[in-house]
């Protein structure tokens, strides 16, 4: 009888051993919501260098402007706008003194739109830079 123990005990340890693994581990926990995913941008960048004194530069993007007033050149403007939002139009307005003016817009790292001016004496000038762009 103790030779059928001894038997049935070995065997039992021999299943246990030969038994599923644990479940392997994962890197969020139950429950846990996964990581939320970089929205992916586009990036609008506007530059403007020169010697022209810009004593009113207005930036436009989708109808919303703003305005900066005595702008010191060179002046940049970044903008990041998610994709699959579809048509986006920009305006760049500089009224200016006297000297050049040159401005670029890019988008994602591309060449789209760009302008340049040269003005004398003492009257102010208007230099537009505009575009639009979508996905």
């Amino acid at each position: 009888m103790i030779r059928t123990v001894v038997v049935a005990l070995v065997v039992a340890g021999l299943l246990t051993a030969c038994g599923e693994s644990a479940p392997p581990a994962t890197s969020t926990p139950p429950g846990a919501t996964e990581p939320a995913q970089e929205t992916k941008q586009h990036v609008l960048e506007l530059e403007v260098t020169g010697t022209a004194t810009i004593t009113t530069l207005t930036f436009t993007l989708d109808g919303k402007a703003s305005e900066e007033k005595n702008v010191t050149l060179p002046w940049r403007k970044r903008i990041e706008i998610p994709y699959g939002t579809g048509r986006h139009e920009y305006n760049l307005a500089m009224q200016r003194g006297a000297g050049k003016v040159f401005a670029t817009a890019t988008v994602d790292g591309k060449l789209v739109t760009q302008t340049g001016g040269n003005s004398s004496g003492g009257g102010t000038a208007t230099s537009n830079l505009s575009g639009s762009f979508e996905d």
